[in-house]
């Protein structure tokens, strides 16, 4: 059977919250339920665990046969992500080769904790490198035996920031892109330039969402010898509710989702009062 005949449960999986979602099989899916449920992290060395007890209880609560019959894919909160750009490298000439240079520019960030991560890589291209992501050994085997447990079939698990990414990326245009996504106490900033990737940033915030991504994009502007005058930044950051300005001396940010294309239904939305700079970083 195709998969575009599969039921599907898309689910968000957050720090602090987890959003899941039931779409019908079809050409053209119709959304059957849409549930939300707010999590309360306790001190587990595994920051995840709470989510995905919070999963499994909102899965059980879905329709037998549906869960069975459905496929479930999982995007995983850049809290529990870590990032890296992997360069441009023509040589390269087949997938292990590829995955060996990855672990190993992955080592140059992160050390030793790589060994305890399973890394994949977005499309490779050997002139534009490709951006690597990162998660514990242990989550992916506790999101596979939860999906047994609920009698139900894992199809994928991708990270927030490249959902993201690839939902939007025909209206991320320019030879300079600028990208960020925001959730509570944390920010991701990507930056290509000429389709070649050049930094990514998955970055706490400490006091003020402002002030610490100017920060950050007037730093990596001087790492990737941006010298542009002025910059468009696009921003995902649904759960934010302060104001961003229209523009400041050097950037103007362009909210999504925009009229081209709508939000994917499983992201985090809009809940009226939320303030990301009081919500506690759970990372």
């Amino acid at each position: 059977m195709s998969l575009l005949w599969r039921d599907r449960m898309q689910v968000f999986l957050g720090a602090d919250q987890v959003n899941l979602v039931g779409m019908t099989r079809g050409i053209k899916p119709v959304q059957r339920f849409r549930q939300s449920d707010i999590c309360v992290q306790a001190n587990d060395p595994k920051p995840w665990k709470a989510s995905l007890q919070c999963l499994e209880l909102m899965l059980g609560q879905v329709d037998d046969g549906f869960r069975r019959s459905a496929r479930l894919h999982v995007a995983l909160s850049n809290h529990f992500v870590r990032y890296g750009v992997i360069a441009p490298q023509p040589s390269l000439s087949n997938p292990e080769e590829l995955m060996a240079y990855a672990d190993f520019q992955m080592r140059e960030i992160y050390g030793e904790r790589v060994d305890d991560w399973v890394l994949s890589l977005s499309t490779w291209d050997p002139c534009g490198g490709a951006l690597c992501a990162a998660i514990a050994h242990d989550l992916q085997s506790e999101l596979e035996s939860l999906a047994r447990r609920c009698g139900t079939w894992l199809a994928g698990i991708e990270p927030y920031l490249a959902a993201a990414l690839d939902h939007w990326a025909k209206q991320l245009t320019g030879r300079q892109v600028w990208f960020v996504l925001v959730e509570p106490g944390r920010f991701c900033l990507v930056s290509l330039q000429d389709s070649i990737w050049r930094g990514v940033r998955n970055q706490r915030i400490v006091e003020n969402l402002q002030e610490e991504l100017l920060s950050a994009l007037e730093q990596e502007s001087v790492i990737s010898g941006v010298n542009q005058p002025t910059g468009q930044v696009y921003v995902f950051a649904p759960e934010y509710s302060g104001q961003w300005p229209e523009r400041d001396s050097r950037w103007q940010f362009v909210r999504l989702p925009d009229h081209a294309r709508s939000a994917p239904a499983h992201f985090p939305w809009v809940k009226g009062t939320s303030n990301l700079n009081d919500r506690q970083d759970h990372a």
